[in-house]
């Protein structure tokens, strides 16, 4: 009895541990579908227009002036572009910018606090190879020139130098109004560079200028030359009516005048020239910093780029 008692004992053991790898050996794999069930899942997007640009930090680092810098820093990250993305809802029909500006002239003044960076920048987008100011504010002259030769019908005190760079490039405001922004008078421009090796087209009444009519936008405080070179590439070109100020801008559709600019539409002043970027989609831009003679040293206080867009 005791033998048999210790056989029935041993099979019961033997059975627990063949139970034991049989329900393992069932836990390692896929359980037998018998049913299913499922459930709908909904949701509804709210419409939201949400343009990001990155990086947002845009360091441009030491440079002399005169200089034109091809890369900035952003953290560890060395660039030479910016990204905006479309991370709302809507579709963005078109996106463009703004950039802070100087509100008094700073040349002269020997305070790198007058000076604002974004003024200095360029941009593109990536199919195209000239680099535009995206708004560019410069003001007339604060002393003669004695070397510059006006047109006889200067408007008082309407001349000075469009800066890019190590290219600089006289104007003057030639006509018998003395509201600058009054059609019949004209922007005349310099064509060739003054800087340190080169004289430049000093002579404003030669042939080597560009000359373009100003006309009244029905704007108070600003008129607009159409389709200005400055080198080598066009600009709408907003004139202030007291003659102190020239707004060059290719990538503001906001600036004064834009609206009635025919060099270049208000859609090409668009960076994705009107072409949609979806929700999830996003644009490049090249960017570059023109830093003009006449900087004094030190950091100067940041600018701000805007980024501004449309949608529908």
């Amino acid at each position: 009895m005791k033998g048999l008692k210790k056989i029935t004992t041993m099979a019961a053991v033997f059975m627990t541990l063949v139970l034991l790898v049989l329900v393992n050996d069932r836990g390692a794999n896929a359980y037998d579908v018998n049913a299913t069930s499922t459930a709908t899942v909904t949701v509804t997007i709210a419409s939201k227009t949400i343009v990001d640009v990155t990086p947002e930090n845009m360091d441009f680092g030491t440079n002399d002036p005169g200089s034109v810098v091809t890369q900035y820093t952003d953290g560890g990250l060395t660039l030479s572009q910016i990204q905006i993305e479309n991370l709302g809802s809507t579709n963005l029909t078109y996106i463009w910018f703004n950039v802070t500006q100087p509100s008094t002239n700073p040349f002269g003044t020997g305070n790198n606090a007058n000076y604002d960076p974004a003024n200095f920048l360029v941009l593109k987008n990536t199919s195209q190879t000239s680099y535009w100011f995206i708004d560019r504010l410069e003001y007339n002259a604060t002393t003669n020139y004695i070397y510059l030769n006006t047109p006889a019908n200067t408007v008082s005190g309407a001349f000075g130098k469009i800066r890019n760079a190590n290219h600089e490039f006289f104007w003057a405001i030639n006509g018998t109004s003395s509201y600058c922004n009054t059609t019949g008078n004209t922007l005349v421009v310099g064509l060739t560079a003054h800087n340190e090796t080169q004289t430049g087209t000093i002579d404003l009444t030669s042939t080597d200028v560009d000359i373009t009519s100003i006309s009244d936008i029905s704007n108070a405080n600003w008129g607009l030359a159409d389709g200005v070179t400055v080198d080598g590439v066009q600009y709408c070109v907003a004139v202030s009516a007291d003659c102190t100020k020239l707004r060059l801008y290719r990538w503001n559709p906001d600036a004064p005048g834009a609206a009635s600019c025919t060099t270049i539409t208000q859609q090409e002043m668009t960076i994705n020239n009107g072409q949609k970027v979806y929700p999830g989609g996003s644009v490049i831009a090249d960017v570059q910093m023109h830093i003009p003679y006449g900087v004094p040293q030190g950091a100067l206080n940041s600018g701000t780029l805007t980024v501004v867009a449309s949608a529908e």
